[in-house]
C-alpha cells in the first residue's frame, strides 16, 4: 500500500477479528436459498481446515442444472501482527476501529479490525 501513496495519504482497510469463532459461526449457518429467475440457488459452505491464523472451507453453488465450488482459505491475523507490518512498510497507524461506523475497536466484541493509516513523516 505504501507503494501507492501520496505523502500526507491515508489508507483504510479492514481483517476480521480472530477472535470470534468463525468456524462455528460458519459450520452452524444453514444452507442459503436464493430465487433466480430460472430456478433456486442453494449456496453451502464446508469448513475443511483450520491452521492457526488460516481457516479453508469450500463454497458450492448449486443451480437446477449446474454445480459450481470454490475453494478459499483466508489469514485472520491479530491487530498486532497487522500494526507490526503497517509500521514495517512505514505507514503510521493513526486509528484503529471495530466496524465502519467508527465505533471503538473492542477485541472481545467487534467483528471487525478497521485500520486507518498514514505515511509516516
Amino acid at each position: 500500500m505504501r507503494g501507492h501513496l501520496k505523502d500526507c495519504s491515508r489508507v483504510a482497510f479492514e481483517t476480521r477479528n480472530p477472535r470470534v469463532d468463525w468456524v462455528g459461526e460458519w459450520t452452524a449457518r444453514p444452507p442459503l436459498v436464493r430465487m433466480l429467475p430460472r430456478g433456486q440457488l442453494l449456496e453451502t459452505l464446508e469448513i475443511t481446515g483450520e491452521d492457526g491464523e488460516f481457516i479453508s472451507f469450500q463454497t458450492c453453488y448449486r443451480f437446477p442444472h449446474l454445480a459450481l465450488t470454490t475453494s478459499t482459505t483466508l489469514r485472520f491475523p491479530s491487530r498486532e501482527h497487522v500494526e507490526t507490518l503497517i509500521a514495517r512498510s512505514g505507514l503510521v497507524v493513526r486509528n484503529v476501529f471495530g466496524a465502519w461506523d467508527a465505533s471503538p475497536f473492542e477485541a472481545a466484541r467487534s467483528r471487525e479490525i478497521i485500520f486507518i493509516a498514514e505515511v509516516a513523516g
